[in-house]
């Protein structure tokens, strides 16, 4: 036993000290500015350090992993384009997708808190200013004024009387106008109001006809955006307040409501709110959200009380909560509050008290726990707390008497992100084909759809008659978009393009919407023949096409340049939203420019650009242009020595072969020199000259011959 307690409490520590090398990066949007949290271990050193168009945050951690994969799932602008890690141990790599600056803080000695925000990126200003050169501090007089007792506030000039306080100041105020350090600006004399409690060591009949600024103030707003400061946050409520366990007793419901109901209604039709109170929290607790909210109705008031109700019977009729919400910001608290705050909010914040949560939970009754499961279950994978909606789903399955759906459904999210593929597909099928599934099974059809595409699978001739069919009976719901979008990826998936892309007018404008279309343009993109491609790529309207994300945009200008179709393939890869990858679009337009001819445009548009296939496209150009040399130059430099060789030999540059490698093109330009050689001539013997001549002829042919052989090896 004492072996087994030792070995448990070292595989203890050594996952301890493993999860601690793992950063996870949560992410939110407010107001004005894009907000990333890192969790890491208390007293850990760090550096934000600002670079051109993103940031990069160094963590004083061994072999450090950030874990990002769930950043862009909260973010809704475009402020952070990438985040990245190169290697573990590396830094946090941030890259912006507006003109942001990044400030940081750090919360509670364990939470780096970076803030994006719009503004410009300057040095620091304080390499290249030399501090001021201040007259040293006089010593103390001591004077027979009133004795001062200001105690808090231990400056030495407090300790003099008024006259002798104007004077230093004066002095020292003009001392600073002189060296450029202030600036006076003398406001006329007369009464104005004063915020600051003058009384304590100035007389009371001095007029305040001074004002002074500092050169800092004339920076405001050049430094980039304020620290932000700590949010305050809502006091917590604790379970007694809450109560949630007493809002129900022993009894039956039906017994219950049928008491509250007959004790309703006083003399006069008078409403007895404190039954209708009851009610309501009867109500709440046996999952009747509608009718708890109509029996608030009654009560005409409200409070912090009814306010608690209503947000814990929206959350069970509609899930999280848009707007009015009590319970925002209490994920950090001890007790139901925990729970609840989090499944009002619809997400796992930073600092939420997980423990608390589960907890929470576990103590609901068997009918709540089948109905607000799975949506926990959701809330903790998207907050990557796998093993905990593990835990909570394991807790519905004790609970549930047959096959569910919505619980299905939260498993087959819980496998996708384990990366179980067979496992999500199998519970995604069982959602589909619950018998109690109403919502469930199209939206299990429609992450059955995202999977596939994501794999890039096919779609059984099945599953696209019931995508359809979801279309037509869902086209007036609060899904129907969600259906007409997963139609139309299935149809591309099964490779029916044109009644795919047909479907783009009648989708709606949105996010969602774009993303559909830039799935089926990709699928297009991919398994089209080029008939097909075509003529649905050169259709796309104006707006589709600014629809495309960058990395659709540069698919399609790719496939079109390979095609020849240059002009359609710049004006993709020259879409002035387009932020990313800036090297791969500036070679497909260094591509199309070769298409139009235009070789020394490809030349700027490949100027910053070093790589390999940057090299290549460049001695393209320059072979456009006959510049053969300069071409062997730069296959030379790429480590290219037969090509280099072609090259040079076109070029008329024998003596820049290397004849070393006996490769192809040595034998060709040794070939090629001997043909240049001139025949030996005998004119005092005109019969010897003759057959040398002769020879010669005889010798050239044959070299030709040899060349020619040489040039039609592959």
């Amino acid at each position: 036993m004492t072996r087994f307690a030792f070995l448990f409490s070292a595989f203890i520590a050594g996952a301890s000290g493993a999860a601690a090398q793992d950063l996870t990066v949560r992410s939110g949007e407010h107001e004005g500015y894009t907000r990333l949290v890192v969790q890491v271990p208390q007293d850990t050193d760090w550096v934000l350090k600002q670079t051109k168009n993103g940031a990069r945050l160094n963590v004083a951690l061994k072999d450090v992993t950030y874990r990002t994969g769930t950043v862009f799932q909260r973010l809704t602008q475009n402020r952070l384009a990438a985040i990245s890690q190169a290697e573990p141990g590396g830094a946090l790599e941030l890259e912006f997708g507006c003109d942001c600056v990044a400030s940081a803080f750090l919360f509670k000695s364990t939470m780096i808190v970076i803030d994006i925000a719009p503004g410009t990126f300057l040095p620091p200003l304080t390499s290249n200013i030399q501090a001021p050169v201040l007259p040293k501090t006089p010593k103390e007089i001591k004077t027979t004024g009133p004795e001062q007792t200001i105690d808090a506030l231990a400056l030495p000039l407090l300790n003099l009387n008024a006259n002798g306080f104007e004077d230093q100041l004066s002095t020292r105020l003009l001392q600073g106008a002189d060296r450029g350090i202030i600036d006076l600006n003398i406001a006329p004399v007369g009464p104005r109001a004063s915020n600051g409690n003058q009384s304590l060591f100035l007389p009371a009949d001095v007029e305040l006809n001074v004002q002074v600024t500092s050169i800092l103030d004339g920076l405001n707003g050049l430094l980039g955006p304020d620290v932000p400061k700590v949010e305050r946050r809502p006091p917590c409520v604790s379970s007694a307040e809450l109560a949630f366990d007493r809002w129900s007793d022993e009894r039956p419901f039906p017994e219950q409501a049928a008491q509250l109901r007959s004790e309703l209604y006083q003399e006069f039709d008078t409403i007895d709110k404190e039954s209708a109170l009851k009610l309501a929290k009867l109500y709440a607790h046996s999952g009747f959200g509608a009718e708890a909210i109509r029996a608030l109705d009654l009560l005409d008031e409200r409070s912090l009380e009814t306010e608690h109700i209503a947000a814990i019977a929206r959350v069970l009729d509609d899930g999280p909560l848009i707007e009015g919400n009590p319970f925002q910001g209490l994920q950090r608290c001890e007790g139901d509050v925990a729970l609840w705050a989090a499944m009002s909010e619809g997400n796992l914040q930073g600092d939420a008290n997980l423990t608390a949560i589960e907890q929470s939970f576990a103590r609901l009754p068997d009918h709540l726990r089948r109905h607000v499961g799975p949506a926990l279950s959701d809330i903790l994978v998207d907050g990557d707390e796998l093993e905990a909606a593990r835990r909570i789903l394991r807790s519905v399955d004790r609970v549930k008497t047959q096959t569910s759906a919505n619980v299905a459904q939260a498993k087959a999210k819980v496998a996708a992100a384990e990366g179980d593929a067979p496992r999500t597909e199998a519970l995604l099928t069982e959602a589909i084909e619950a018998s109690d599934a109403t919502l469930e099974a199209p939206l299990a059809l429609a992450r059955l759809v995202d999977k596939r595409w994501l794999e890039r699978g096919a779609i059984s001739p099945q599953e696209l008659d019931l995508a359809e069919s979801y279309t037509v009976e869902f086209r007036r719901s609060d899904i129907g978009p969600l259906m007409k979008q997963t139609h139309m990826v299935a149809l591309s998936l099964s490779q029916e393009f044109d009644a795919s892309l047909d479907l783009v007018a009648e989708l709606s404008e949105d996010a969602e919407s774009a993303d559909a279309l830039n799935r089926a343009v990709l699928i297009l993109t991919e398994r089209a023949d080029d008939a097909t491609f075509l003529r649905r790529v050169l259709i796309l309207s104006h707006k589709h096409s600014q629809n495309l994300t960058t990395d659709t945009a540069i698919a399609v200008a790719d496939r079109l340049a390979k095609l020849g179709f240059s002009r359609h393939a710049y004006a993709l890869a020259k879409r002035h939203q387009d932020r990313l990858r800036r090297g791969e679009r500036a070679r497909l337009r260094a591509k199309a420019a070769l298409l139009d001819q235009r070789p020394h445009q490809a030349m700027l548009e490949l100027d910053d650009d070093q790589t390999d296939a940057a090299s290549m496209l460049r001695t393209e150009a320059l072979i456009a242009a006959e510049d053969f040399a300069a071409a062997g130059d730069l296959m030379r430099n790429s480590g290219r020595e037969d090509e280099a060789n072609r090259l040079f030999w076109l070029a008329d540059l024998p003596e820049q072969v290397n004849l070393e490698n006996h490769t192809k093109f040595d034998q060709v330009v040794q070939t090629s020199q001997g043909l240049t050689g001139a025949p030996a001539r005998l004119p005092e013997t005109p019969l010897a000259d003759a057959e040398n001549l002769l020879r010669d002829s005889v010798e050239t042919r044959n070299r030709i011959a040899e060349l020619f052989a040489i040039l039609s090896q592959p």
